[in-house]
């Protein structure tokens, strides 16, 4: 297959690619999805909620969040629902996520199927969950009172005030006792009276005893009869108690246990309330803790405005022509590779291209023959080599007041650019010099224009090394770039294919 044919080839793939990735990313209504209806949901935030994330029922993608809008001080979103979901009267709305940091997307709850079925345009009330930021706060409140329990132990228990205060207790107790002492003595004719009163009732007793014997063994006989009658309902509840006594013993045993070990100094609480040292590895460790909270809450947040850019095009370079001595192989370029914004103003750039333009390499090599007689003779062979053919980009761009400065390698040689973003970021201007060591009129020249047909489809046109005549040419083509956000759709999308779903 000749050069052109697979220049086409490969045109014709990428075209195919990308009809399909702007059919999915911009949800191009084909076959069961062009009947989508829309329904609009009102939530109190929709942070981290991007327009074409997911819309499912039961975690089954039924739809996208087609836009959204500010409502007051409230968040108004656009739902395109697959047709043969259908919503009931009580339906709701939530904004969730996939695992603790995964992509959010809106969960319905579809109402009671008894319930009248809500017409299209209908607006549900909608649910966000927690912030993070509201979590760590409440993380950092609970580790506050801890802190203070802490610090108000340590002070009341470890200060000479505290052991005081013990001594006191104490001094309170021994009186106490004494008092009582004292109380019995002060009553010993009482407590004779009383002696008395019981020897006086054992003696009634003893002759009422019999007596009250008789009765007691007609009331044992009733008893029988009714436990007779009764044994099932007897023998259960019996077995019941007899199961209730045992765990209350199991559980008296367990109380024993911690409190002796308390009392002794074993174990967290133990150590708490008998060792001053605890305390105050216990104040330490709260201390990192809130350290280490505050630094994941930072890491976190830097990572969060991270994004990803990554780009496709394929240009045509219509005046270059194959040219073996100038290293020129065929006359296209194309490029494939991603942008990573790590702040609003710096990014850093990693492309693969493949350069129409190699680097010619000269090579002399002697051959020396030897006839049969003898003789030699000499030669000087000369062969030519064209290489670095695969080129790559890997630049880093600082954005200053709608200027985008880079610097770093062009297709593998040292170089600088400057973009110029015009009419709201849909028109650039591009400016790039490179290969100031080449031979012949150096640097590389390349100027550009291009335009952004949609938010991921574009189209440029320019001209390229004009200072030297041989290589000289004009340029055009296009290309698709895919933002983060598209990314997470499109992995989800290709996720939720091969899962079956």
């Amino acid at each position: 297959m000749s050069h052109t044919a697979r220049v086409g080839v490969f045109m014709l793939a990428a075209l195919v690619i990308l009809g399909v990735f702007i059919v999915k990313i911009e949800e191009i209504p084909i076959g069961t999805r062009g009947g989508r209806f829309r329904v609009k949901a009102v939530f109190p935030s929709v942070a981290g909620l991007d327009e074409k994330s997911a819309v499912r029922i039961a975690g089954v993608r039924v739809g996208i969040v087609e836009s959204i809008k500010l409502q007051g001080d409230r968040a108004l979103a656009t739902l395109a629902l697959d047709r043969d979901v259908v919503l009931h009267e009580g339906a709701r709305a939530e904004v969730t996520s996939l695992g603790m940091l995964g992509d959010k997307y809106v969960e319905l709850s579809p109402g009671s199927p008894s319930g009248p079925v809500l017409p299209a345009g209908a607006t549900l009330n909608g649910t966000s969950p927690i912030g993070f930021d509201e979590a760590l706060k409440s993380f950092n409140s609970a580790f506050s009172n801890i802190d203070a329990v802490a610090g108000s132990l340590r002070g009341s228990l470890a200060s000479p005030e505290g052991e005081k205060r013990l001594n006191e207790i104490m001094e309170n107790i021994r009186q106490l006792t004494a008092s009582v002492r004292d109380l019995v003595q002060a009553n010993r004719t009482n407590v004779d009276a009383t002696m008395a009163n019981v020897r006086d009732f054992s003696e009634t007793l003893k002759t009422e005893l019999p007596r009250l014997a008789d009765k007691l063994a007609a009331f044992a006989d009733h008893l029988d009869a009714l436990v007779a009658e009764n044994r099932g309902n007897v023998d259960a509840s019996i077995a019941n108690v007899k199961q209730v006594t045992a765990e209350m013993r199991v559980t008296v045993d367990n109380i024993n246990k911690i409190t002796g070990k308390i009392a002794s100094g074993q174990g967290s609480v133990g150590k708490l309330i008998n060792d001053d040292a605890t305390v105050d590895n216990l104040n330490s460790t709260l201390t990192s803790a809130r350290g280490a909270a505050d630094s994941l809450k930072n890491t976190l947040g830097r990572a969060e405005r991270w994004h990803l850019d990554m780009n496709m095009r394929a240009e045509a370079l219509p005046g270059l022509t194959k040219n073996r001595a100038l290293g020129v192989l065929y006359n296209s370029r194309s490029a494939f590779g991603f942008d990573l914004h790590t702040t609003a103003e710096r990014f850093y750039r990693l492309e693969l291209v493949d350069s129409p333009v190699g680097r010619v390499n000269n090579y002399t090599q002697t051959i020396t023959t030897i006839s049969p007689d003898g003789h030699s003779e000499t030669s000087i062979q000369e062969t030519q080599r064209i290489s670095d053919n695969n080129t790559f980009n890997a630049q880093v761009g600082f954005e200053y007041k709608g200027y985008t400065f880079r610097a770093g390698l062009f297709e593998s040689r040292g170089g600088v650019g400057v973009d110029r973003a015009l009419l709201d970021h849909r028109l650039n201007l591009t400016l790039e010099a490179y290969d100031f060591s080449r031979d012949v009129k150096p640097p590389h020249i390349r100027f550009e224009t291009r335009y952004f047909l949609t938010r991921n489809l574009f189209a440029y046109a320019g001209l390229d090394d004009p200072v030297w005549a041989q290589q000289r040419s004009v340029l055009f083509g296009g290309g698709v770039t895919w933002r983060d956000e598209d990314i997470k759709y499109l992995l989800g999308t290709v996720s939720s294919m091969g899962s079956g779903k």
